[in-house]
């Protein structure tokens, strides 16, 4: 394949979902991309399992961090732990609608909360919880509990 970065068809590829889901549903958006994109993530889980690039006991840091990586997300992001909250920050995002798409939304249409959740529960056998704060074009994050 020629062309360049092959990645960029996979992050037009998130920026295309989060735009006809934003127009399917309107203000509800987010949690319809959350959902969908949580089955992404499953799919993504059980690839970094096959690929034993993580196993069920990498702690949740560390699987955000190769999650992060592995996608190439952002350009600058940082994780961090303070009590029992592991949080991701992203400012330059590579698959941000807004920033990168230039596309205009009522709300969210983040990929990347759904993502992380469904690889995280695969790999980890969990149903977690964690949440999002998100400000397309700025910085997002994305919070998970450390279990």
């Amino acid at each position: 394949m020629t062309g360049g970065n092959k990645i960029e068809y996979m992050h037009r590829t998130f920026m295309g979902l989060g735009a006809a889901i934003s127009e399917l549903f309107g203000k509800s958006s987010q949690e319809q991309t959350n959902l969908f994109t949580s089955y992404i993530g499953t799919e993504i889980g059980k690839l970094l399992l096959a690929k034993e690039l993580v196993d069920r006991s990498t702690p949740i840091k560390e699987l955000i961090e190769i999650i992060s990586d592995e996608l190439e997300f952002g350009g600058e992001h940082e994780i961090t732990k303070s009590g029992d909250a592991i949080t991701l920050r992203i400012r330059k995002c590579n698959i941000c609608p807004v920033k990168i798409g230039g596309a205009a939304f009522e709300g969210t249409v983040c990929p990347i909360p759904g993502i992380m959740r469904g690889a995280i529960d695969f790999v980890k056998g969990t149903r977690g919880e964690g949440y999002a704060k998100l400000n397309p074009g700025e910085e997002c994050k994305i919070v998970e509990k450390a279990r």
